[in-house]
This record gives structure tokens, C-alpha cells and sequence, in this order.
């Protein structure tokens, strides 16, 4: 059994289903509400965890009740939490906003995860050293996302950044991560790609800058995997979506499990398309991540191409 380390934000996710997203000015009532703990990194963990691999997540919240739902979740599904409690802010918070077209609005308040520290990844560089991989994110401080990169090359664990949201462009250690799976705005945005490249050039224009892995998630569209010699383009799962929130972090939460397992890069990639493509099948994202049994059903569904 594989061990992965992942840092990231926790917080509270609101949930509302509306008709038509708010205009300005316009009050908008939701025909429902949900509750539950999440976050990027946090959704990341709880996937790697209910898939079946050994996870330690490493996060920061303030002392109230949302952080001390986020952390008895977490405990109830014996995952190894490191929650640092601070008392200068609130938890994070998201409101997500889901239309009749499953389409997602998300609002973000970062909070106490922005007071995670260069201290705090230090006592958490033991967790870093014994594992396979180390899972993180842009919604991390600047400060922290570096130093858990360093710790990582330091014990060579295998680093995968989902540069979520996109931003940092001048990260010194962007060529030290081993993979890196932006969505198509983000990997527009971290490597300047401009507007007149097509989605289907996306390989070529990647393919000449950067010396990381790269997969870029597409959404309907599939997967784009680009390295040194290969361009590839995987289909997506051929589903009707009801919620999409939170696709992209179980894609990366099962990419880091099934890489952790030894399986080949192709093999992880058409799994986590798969369990990413049943999440959206269902609402919100904690009972929405699939089992092992769910994604093996789906295997026989799924198509490969090659970009020519």
C-alpha cells in the first residue's frame, strides 16, 4: 500500500442549487442547501484515503466549529490529520452555486489556511520523507508550497502540483515538481499560452517549455498528457453530470493513489479520468468519490487516441 502526503486548504462548503446564477443587484433564491467539510487539498486526502492508500494531510483552520467538523471527519475516516489550529482567523468557508445546466459559481474565503507556516511544514517533514508522493496546490502561501517542494527533493518523494488557482508565475520551483496537472486555464495561465493556440495545439505549445509531466484536464473535452516524447489525448467518461465540484481534486487524488499503487502513468491517468467522470454523476463531492469497485465497473467503458 502506497503513502501520500498531502497540504492543503480545509474549510466549510455551502452548497445551493439555483435556476439562474445572481445578477447584480438581484436577490436569488436557492432551491436547495448542503453542508460539508472540503477544500482542494482536503478533497484530494479524503479521495486518496477512500480509494485505499495510506494519506497524511497537513492543514491549518481557526478554533471553531467549522475546523472541528473539518478534523472529526477526517479522524472518523482514520486518515493521519496534522491540523493546525489558529486563532488569528475563521476556517475557510466556500459557497458553491450549481445552476439548472450543472454549472458551478464558487466563492472562496480563505482564512486560517492562509496562516499555514514555514513551522508547520517543518514538523511535518517526516510525513513528507516517507512517502511516495507529495500532493499540494496554489490555494497554499507562497512560502509553504516552496518549502514543501524543497523537503520533498530533499527525501526525493515524487511532488505533483495542481497549480489551483492558478498564479505564481514566477515559482522558483516549478521545475522541480515532478507533475503537473492544471485544468486548461490554469496551464494557459502558468505557461502564457495565448488565446490563438487551439485546445488541440495545446500539446505542441507545452510540449516545447516545459520539462515537467503536464496533464492538463480538459473536461468534457478528456485529458491531455504531455513529457518529453509523448502527446496524448484521453477521452473523457461519457456521463450525465449533475455536480461537477470537485471533479478536478478526485482526478488528482486518484492520479497520486494509482501512481502510488505502481501503476504506469497511462494506467493512473485512465482511472482518475473515470473516478473523476462517476464524482460528477453525483452531487456535491464527499459521497460523491467513488469506490475502487465503482471505477473497475467503468474500466471497460473508457477509449484511448493518440493526437496526431
Amino acid at each position: 500500500m502506497g503513502k501520500i502526503s498531502v497540504i492543503g486548504l480545509s474549510g466549510e462548503s455551502i452548497f445551493m442549487r439555483v435556476n439562474n446564477f445572481p445578477s447584480p443587484s438581484v436577490t436569488t433564491h436557492a432551491t436547495f442547501c448542503h453542508t460539508e467539510p472540503g477544500g482542494k487539498g482536503y478533497n484530494q486526502a479524503v479521495t486518496i484515503k477512500k480509494l485505499g492508500a495510506e494519506v497524511s494531510y497537513l492543514t491549518s483552520i481557526g478554533d471553531d466549529e467549522y475546523g472541528k467538523k473539518c478534523k472529526k471527519y477526517m479522524k472518523d475516516l482514520e486518515i493521519n490529520p496534522f491540523f493546525c489550529i489558529k486563532s488569528t482567523k475563521n476556517t475557510a468557508l466556500a459557497t458553491i452555486l450549481t445552476d439548472q445546466s450543472s454549472e458551478n459559481e464558487i466563492i472562496v474565503y480563505p482564512g486560517a489556511s492562509e496562516e499555514l507556516s514555514i513551522e508547520d511544514i517543518e514538523s511535518f517533514e517526516e510525513e513528507i520523507k516517507t512517502s511516495d508522493y507529495l500532493l499540494v496546490q496554489f490555494e497554499l502561501p507562497k512560502c509553504v508550497l516552496e518549502k514543501a517542494v524543497e523537503l520533498a527533493k530533499k527525501h526525493k518523494t515524487k511532488i505533483i502540483l495542481n497549480p489551483a488557482p492558478a498564479k505564481y508565475l514566477d515559482f522558483k520551483y516549478l521545475n522541480d515538481v515532478d507533475i503537473i496537472t492544471p485544468n486548461e486555464e490554469e496551464a494557459r495561465t502558468l505557461f502564457d499560452i495565448p488565446r490563438i493556440v487551439k485546445t488541440s495545439e495545446l500539446g505542441d505549445f507545452i510540449k516545447k517549455i516545459a520539462k515537467n509531466i503536464i496533464i492538463v484536464t480538459l473536461g468534457k473535452k478528456g485529458v491531455l498528457l504531455v513529457t518529453n516524447n509523448v502527446i496524448k489525448y484521453y477521452d473523457s467518461l461519457k456521463v450525465k453530470s449533475v455536480d461537477t465540484t470537485g471533479a478536478g481534486d478526485i482526478f488528482n487524488g486518484s492520479l497520486a493513489y494509482y501512481l502510488s499503487e505502481n501503476k504506469s502513468l497511462d494506467e493512473a491517468i485512465k482511472s482518475a479520468i473515470i473516478a473523476s467522470g462517476i464524482s460528477v454523476t453525483k452531487p456535491y463531492v464527499m459521497d460523491a468519490i467513488p469506490t475502487i469497485d465503482e471505477i473497475c465497473q467503468f474500466q471497460k467503458l473508457y477509449n484511448l487516441k493518440e493526437i496526431k
